[in-house]
Order: C-alpha cells, then structure tokens, then sequence
C-alpha cells in the first residue's frame, strides 16, 4: 500500500520535460499538494526524481517529521536556489499562454521569497496580488499589442495575479493594434468560422470536432478526452475542475461537426 501511494504521488506530481521549476510548483499545488498528500521524512526521501533536478529533490526528504508534500516542496526549492536563480527573465512573450505562463511564474518567484504582501498566500498561490515589480517586469516582456492594452490599466496594491490573467486570455488585439511587420496574422473572411485561437493541448487549428467546457475554453473533442482521462481533471487553461460530457461517443460514426458541451465545476480551496 505504501509503494502504491509513492507511485501514485510521482504520477500526480513529477515534473514536465521543459518545465520551469515554477510552474511545476504551481502545478503541484493545483493539484492537491497541499491537500492530501502528508509524507513522513522517511517515505519523502523514497520519492525518487520528482522534480528531475538533483538539489530540489534531495531537498524533499529533508524536513523531519511528517508535513505536507506542498510544504517539502516549497522548503527545498527555497534551499536549493536563490530568487535571481530560479526564475528565466523573458526578453519577451509572444502568446496568451506564455503570458500567463510568466504572470505565474512571477507571482510564484513573490510567494515564495518572502514578498511582504503575498508571502501570507503561500497555501493559495491564486489568491496573489500583482504588485508593482510584477507589474511592470510583465508590461516590460508584453509584445506591442499586448503592451498598448495593459498601458490602459491603472495599476493599484488591490490588483489580483488571476484578475490579469484573466483579462490577458480574453484580450483579442485588433488589426490597427497589429504592428506592420507583426508575423501575427490576420484570418482571412473565409476562415472566420474558425477558433482565433488554436488547440492548447495539440496546438492545431480549431474548426471541427469540438468541445466546449462549460468555463468557455474550447478544445479538439478527442484531445480533451485523453486531458480529462489521462493527465487532469481540470480545464487546461483556468484550472476549473471540468467532468468529460456523457454525450461525447467514443467512436463518433457521423456528424463530425457537432459542437459538444462539457459541466465544470470551481475548484476548492486546499
């Protein structure tokens, strides 16, 4: 039973090729890290490579007693590395998913050294404030399209890290906000039935065979089968917890046009 629950938790939680080790530890978070999985030293140094970097997962069986794997986490990505070293600074980001990729990043980086205002959020990395050196290292990186419509935000203390996260996935910059040599193109009519926005799980075109989850986020109807049943049940995008639609055939035999539309529910607070 204890060897099954080690293999389940190096499942769960080891790290992505190409990962940062912030998004990685945000991802642990998210799912359940802090709120069902408790590891004694003993069993914690049994883990093995969950992190695939040598200093952070010896790091993990260090702390005595029995704590959470969120907080093992936490205290031997701390011991391992400085700030200035666990954070890739982007010259730029060029997509609304590298954008919210870095937003987390950063708001990681805060909680976890001791930023005065979002240290206290360090078991609800969500709940962060984008404060200002946040603010202006993301409008700094922000491509010109995306520069010109955070420059009409007025930053203030009270401004949540998921507030803008929101409001960078549903931005759609315009042609005049486009500058002339942008390599983002412009659809032409034809294609105007089809997603602005490709696929997040292939990265391919979206137009037919689709899913919608009841978040909004819209989704190739097989890829976000495989997503639900083999790597998440949340939406690859906002994180809310999404259940795969009853009425999704598992070998659609006709209609392969038809728009489905999936239940989601908010996730709660660990």
């Amino acid at each position: 039973k204890s060897q099954h629950k080690l293999r389940d938790i190096r499942q769960r939680f080891r790290r992505l090729p190409d990962q940062s080790l912030l998004l990685w530890l945000y991802e642990c978070w998210f799912s359940g890290a802090n709120g069902d999985v408790f590891l004694n030293d003993y069993k914690a140094g049994q883990l093995g490579s969950l992190s695939w970097d040598v200093a952070v997962d010896r790091g993990i069986g260090r702390r005595m007693g029995t704590v959470s794997l969120w907080r093992r986490l936490v205290a031997s990505v701390r011991e391992a590395y400085a700030a200035d070293e666990v954070l890739v600074r982007r010259d730029r980001w060029n997509t609304k998913v590298e954008g919210v990729d870095y937003l987390t990043e950063l708001s990681m980086l805060d909680i976890l050294y001791w930023n005065p205002l979002n240290v206290q959020f360090i078991d609800n990395p969500d709940e962060a404030y984008c404060t200002w050196h946040i603010w202006e290292e993301f409008k700094r990186s922000a491509p010109p399209f995306y520069a010109e419509a955070l420059s009409s935000i007025i930053w203030h203390w009270e401004l949540k890290v998921m507030n803008l996260k929101a409001y960078i996935w549903d931005y759609e910059p315009t042609p005049s906000s486009l500058p002339q040599d942008s390599s983002v193109g412009i659809q032409p009519k034809e294609y105007a039935a089809s997603s602005d926005d490709p696929c997040t799980i292939c990265h391919e075109e979206l137009s037919r065979n689709t899913c919608e989850l009841e978040c909004g986020h819209e989704f190739h109807r097989e890829c976000i089968r495989t997503w639900l049943e083999e790597h998440s049940s949340t939406c690859p995008i906002c994180r809310d917890y999404a259940v795969l639609p009853a009425d999704i055939p598992e070998r659609p035999a006709w209609n392969n046009s038809k728009h489905y539309k999936a239940k989601a529910w908010k996730r709660s607070v660990f």
